[in-house]
C-alpha cells in the first residue's frame, strides 16, 4: 500500500503541499473510474479538488507512460512526466537496445555509449547537448530498467546443443510443475501473403494482366496456438493494416481475433493484448470445460522474437510464458515442426478452390477476393489442420507428450507436405483453364512462397529512428486499390438470405455430387434458419408495440 499523506488537523490550517508519485496518481485514477468519491480520495492523499482534475486530465498521458514502464520502481519513484531531455534520442537508442538484445547479442556500456553518439549525429544533436558521461548511460540504465549489460550473448547460428540443453530444462519444468500436455502451449507467427497465385497463372488463357505482372504481395500477420495434447486450438489471431476494413461491413462476428497495425506487423503491444484478452480467457474456459481447477497452471512456449514482451509482464495468476533459447525455432519449436506450414497449404487450397469457382478471370478474382475472405479462410484451414499433427509437432521438443504414436518426426513432415502438395495438384488437375497445366515444381514453390516472410520489423538504424520521429497511424480504410473498386454491399435480408437458402437446397437435392446425410444436415440448417428470423420478428414486434403512435 502507499503512504498515505495525513490531512490537516483543522478547517483554518493550510494544507501542506503535497508531491504524488506516479503510482498513486495511477490509483486516483483507478479508483476514481469505480466511482470512489472524490471528497474520500482529497482527505486520504491530502490534496485538493483541483489536483484531481489535474489528474483526471492527464489520465491518457499516465496510462501510456505507464504502459511502457519497463519497472514499476519507476512508477513509485517518479513523481512528474516531464519530459527528459532530447527524448527521441532516448526513445531511439532504447529501441535499439530492445532489438539487439532479443536476438540474444551482448549489449556493453560504451557500446550504449557509442551507439548513442552516432544516433545523435543522425539526429542532429549538437555535441553541447549531451556529453554522453557515465552519469547519462547510468541514468539511461535507470529509466528503462536495465540492471545488467555485461550478458554474454548466444550464438547467432542454428545450436543443437543449445536445443538438447534447452530440452533437458524443459522437462525438468514440466515435471517439477506436474504439467500435462493439457496445460502446455506453443503459439508463433507467421506471414502470410493472403493474395499471391503462382507465377504463371496470369501467363496464360489470354489474360492481359499478365505482361510485367508482379506477385501480389498484400499480407496479414497471423499467430497460431494450440496445446501439445492438439485438444484445444486457439482461436487464430490475425494482424492486418486496417483498422476497419470496408469488407468488414455489416459483419457481426469474425471467426478470427482481428487487430490493426499500420505494416501487419505483431508489436509487443499487440502481443499483449492477444495474450490477456484472448489466450488467458481461453485457457482457462477450455480446463472448465475439462473439469480442471480455475487456478490450473498453464505455460506459454515463445520463441525469441522481437515483438514478444518479456516474460514476466506475460503472467496471468498461474498463467505464465516461458522463452525458447535464441535461434533454436527451426529445431525445436512445435508450430515450426510442419503445422504452419499444413495450415497455409490448406488456406492456398481454398484460395486455389475460389478461383476456380469466380465467374471472372484471375485478375478481377484476385480484386474481389477481400480481407474478409481471408480470415474466414484462415479460420476454416486452422480448423482442418488434425489433431494429429498439433500432437506430433512436439516430438523434437518433448517426446513425452504424446508416446502413442510410432512415426518419426522427419517422416511426419515429408508426410504431411507430401499430402498438401498432392492434394493442392488434384484441385489443379481439375481445372478447365489454364491452371491445368501449371508444373508441379512451381505449385510447391507457391506452397512455400511465404515460408520466411517476416512478422516483425527488420529494422536498421534508419528504420528505428523514422518510427520514432515519425510515427505512422494505424489505418482507417483498405487503401489498396482492389478494396477501393470493390463496392460496398447492402445488408441482406432474411428474405434474401432464405431465398437463396432455398435455392441451394433444391439443387443439392437434385444433384447427385451430395448424399442423403449431407441434404439431411442442408435440412437442419434451414431448421435453425428458420427458428432464428422467427425470434428476430418477435424481438421486432415487441419494438413495434411501445413504439408511440
Amino acid at each position: 500500500m502507499f503512504s498515505k499523506p495525513k490531512p490537516s488537523s483543522s478547517k483554518g490550517e493550510k494544507r501542506k503541499h503535497v508531491t504524488l508519485t506516479l503510482n498513486q496518481k495511477l490509483e486516483i485514477i483507478k479508483r476514481l473510474e469505480k466511482g470512489e468519491n472524490r471528497n474520500i480520495l482529497m482527505n486520504e492523499f491530502n490534496i485538493g479538488s483541483s489536483t484531481i482534475y489535474d489528474i483526471k486530465k492527464q489520465k491518457d498521458e499516465l496510462m501510456k507512460f505507464a504502459s511502457q514502464s519497463v519497472t514499476t520502481e519507476k512508477l513509485a519513484s517518479r513523481q512528474t512526466l516531464k519530459k527528459r531531455k532530447l527524448v527521441q534520442l532516448d526513445s531511439v537508442l532504447f529501441k535499439w537496445f530492445s532489438a539487439v538484445r532479443s536476438e540474444g547479442k551482448p549489449v556493453t556500456g560504451p557500446m550504449i555509449v557509442e551507439k548513442a553518439k552516432k544516433f545523435g549525429q543522425d539526429l542532429g544533436v549538437a555535441e553541447s547537448e549531451c556529453n554522453y558521461s557515465d552519469g547519462w548511460l547510468r541514468n539511461f540504465k535507470f529509466r528503462h530498467g536495465i540492471r545488467r549489460l555485461d550478458v554474454i550473448g548466444e550464438t547467432l547460428s542454428a545450436n543443437q546443443n543449445s536445443a538438447e540443453k534447452y530440452k533437458d530444462e524443459f522437462e525438468k519444468i514440466v515435471a517439477d510443475n506436474d504439467l500435462t500436455p493439457e496445460q502446455i502451449y506453443n503459439a508463433d507467427e507467421t506471414g502470410l501473403l493472403w493474395r499471391c497465385l503462382p507465377t504463371s497463372t496470369l501467363a496464360g488463357g489470354g489474360e492481359k494482366a499478365a505482361k510485367g505482372f508482379k506477385k501480389n504481395k498484400d499480407r496479414l500477420t497471423v499467430l497460431l496456438c494450440a496445446n501439445a495434447s492438439g485438444n484445444h486450438r486457439v482461436t487464430p489471431f490475425v494482424i492486418g493494416k486496417s483498422a476497419k476494413p470496408r469488407a468488414f461491413k455489416n459483419v457481426t462476428h469474425l471467426p478470427v481475433q482481428y487487430k490493426a497495425q499500420s505494416n501487419a506487423w505483431m508489436t509487443a503491444a499487440l502481443f499483449k493484448d492477444w495474450c490477456f484478452h484472448h489466450f488467458v480467457p481461453e485457457v482457462k474456459e477450455s480446463f472448465k470445460s475439462l473439469g480442471l481447477p480455475e487456478d490450473t497452471k498453464a505455460i506459454l512456449l515463445l520463441d525469441n522474437c522481437k515483438a514478444h514482451p518479456p516474460v514476466d509482464e506475460l503472467v496471468s495468476g498461474n498463467i505464465v510464458a516461458t522463452l525458447l533459447p535464441p535461434n533454436v525455432t527451426s529445431l525445436i519449436q512445435p508450430m515450426d515442426q510442419g503445422v504452419i506450414q499444413n495450415f497455409k497449404c490448406f488456406y492456398r487450397r481454398s484460395f486455389i478452390q475460389g478461383l476456380l469457382n469466380a465467374d471472372c478471370d484471375v485478375t478481377d478474382f484476385q480484386k474481389k477476393f477481400t480481407v474478409k475472405d481471408a480470415v474466414y479462410a484462415i479460420a476454416l484451414s486452422w480448423n482442418q489442420v488434425k489433431n494429429t499433427t498439433l500432437q506430433k509437432c512436439w516430438r523434437k521438443l518433448w517426446p513425452a507428450a504424446n508416446p502413442a504414436s510410432d512415426l518419426t518426426l522427419q517422416t511426419d513432415e515429408e508426410e504431411n507436405h507430401q499430402d498438401a502438395l498432392t492434394k493442392v495438384l488434384d484441385v489443379v488437375r481439375s481445372a478447365e483453364n489454364p491452371l491445368k497445366t501449371l508444373p508441379e515444381d512451381e505449385v510447391e514453390e507457391w506452397l512455400l512462397i511465404d515460408e520466411n516472410e517476416p512478422v516483425e520489423q527488420e529494422l536498421t538504424d534508419e528504420d528505428i529512428i523514422n518510427i520514432v520521429v515519425n510515427p505512422q497511424p494505424t489505418q482507417n480504410l483498405e487503401e489498396s486499390d482492389s478494396d477501393a473498386e470493390t463496392e460496398e454491399k447492402e445488408k441482406i435480408s432474411w428474405a434474401e438470405a432464405a431465398e437463396s437458402l432455398n435455392k441451394f437446397i433444391s439443387f443439392a437435392e437434385a444433384s447427385s455430387s451430395y448424399s442423403a446425410s449431407e441434404i439431411i444436415d442442408f435440412h437442419i440448417i434451414r431448421n435453425k434458419f428458420y427458428t432464428k428470423r422467427q425470434k428476430s420478428k418477435k424481438q421486432k414486434d415487441i419494438r413495434d408495440f411501445f413504439k408511440s403512435k
